[in-house]
């Protein structure tokens, strides 16, 4: 049944510009027909209309009150809703205490630090991250790794403010015996789209039993369309966006400077250096991506833990209790005091969560009422 295939995805999901590129349909798919690539999901095989990624798809919708009972017991509260930052048991300002981590960290290493101390104590055997540059095929798209050494770690520490479809890893997580155990890494919307697996069950079983561990990255949408991320980078960098072969973005200092190098049609290797806010003045001139404009979770609310900014936010009690031996052990060390970093945060936070639990919530409901397709949140 055509509803039931890619071409039923492809109509729902891709043409309405649904898709946030998770690349959970390639890993649920039961023919292996669904490959991710330049432009999204695309179909490479002949599909058996099992409807798996229709089902699956997040970019449709998720359950949310389901999952605000099956992760927390519990709704939020009028003030947690207004608050925006989800429902949580702490919320810490918090650094990695490993001076490596913590110089190749975007806002302190946080994360990645606690992503290096599962590993060393092995109560994890792999992890999937992101990195960029030359591990991604396509120069717009950061790619999932699933990274089983504090090397591979540290390629993933930074954040990308691009796609990365870190969903696709979790098929074949699920197939190598020697992975007992894993942290995922995503944004809010992959968070959402790994806890909706957990409400289907069946089939999908294999791939979120080894998940032992969700972290999520607070997001304010900053995603843009392949071109138009190729045209910020290019006016960024003063060359011709067809030019570009492959991008690599770092942080490269405490006041959050970052840098940029490319790769050239032409082989050559231009990099510049940027304040942060530079980066943003340009990139705010550019559309958020369609399906983004309706996304409610700015704090990665059904995470374990959430990192972003001054940020470590536990959400459930093992999340919690990792935070705690992480600090016990050192792994993680109380942020220095910054009044006007924390100013500047606070400032984020509440433009931030009026856009995603007010604005996009209007716009949603604005274009439910209008019958405009939009993800399905009941």
């Amino acid at each position: 049944m055509e509803e039931e295939s890619f071409d039923g995805l492809k109509e729902q999901v891709i043409d309405t510009q649904l898709c946030f590129f998770c690349g959970l349909c390639s890993a649920v798919c039961s023919s292996e027909c669904i490959s991710f690539r330049s432009e999204g999901p695309e179909l490479d095989g002949d599909c058996s209309s099992c409807g798996q990624c229709l089902e699956a798809c997040p970019g449709l919708g998720v359950p949310l009150q389901k999952l605000d009972q099956q992760v927390f017991g519990r709704s939020e509260t009028e003030a947690e809703v207004k608050k925006g930052l989800g429902i949580y048991l702490t919320d810490r300002n918090l650094v990695s205490g490993d001076k490596e981590i913590l110089k190749e960290g975007y806002t302190g290493g946080k994360l990645t630090a606690i992503l290096a101390y599962l590993l060393e104590n092995k109560e994890i055997d792999a992890a999937i991250v992101s990195q960029w540059g030359a591990v991604s095929p396509y120069p717009w798209v950061s790619w999932p790794v699933i990274a089983n050494t504090r090397e591979d770690l540290i390629k993933g520490a930074g954040s990308k403010y691009v796609f990365t479809p870190n969903l696709m890893p979790l098929e074949e997580a699920a197939t190598r015996n020697e992975i007992k155990s894993l942290a995922l890494v995503g944004l809010g919307c992959h968070i959402q789209g790994l806890r909706k697996l957990e409400t289907l069950g069946k089939p999908y079983a294999s791939l979120v039993e080894k998940v032992k561990y969700t972290f999520g990255l607070y997001c304010g949408s900053p995603m843009v369309s392949k071109d138009d991320f190729l045209a910020h980078v290019g006016e960024l960098m003063d060359v011709s966006p067809q030019e570009i072969v492959n991008v690599d973005f770092k942080r490269i200092s405490k006041d959050l400077d970052v840098s940029f190098e490319l790769v050239l049609k032409n082989g050559q290797r231009p990099k510049k250096e940027f304040e942060i806010m530079k980066v943003f003045e340009v990139l705010r001139h550019y559309h958020r991506w369609n399906r983004c404009r309706f996304c409610t979770d700015y704090a990665a609310d059904y995470a374990d833990v959430s990192f972003g900014g001054v940020h470590v936010t536990c959400r459930t009690p093992k999340g919690d209790d990792l935070v705690n031996r992480a600090i016990a052990d050192g792994w993680l060390v109380p942020a220095k005091p910054d009044e006007m970093a924390d100013q500047r945060a606070d400032e984020v936070d509440q433009t931030m969560a009026e856009m995603k639990k007010v604005k996009n919530v209007k716009r949603l409901n604005d274009y439910k009422l209008r019958g405009i397709p939009v993800p399905n949140y009941d």
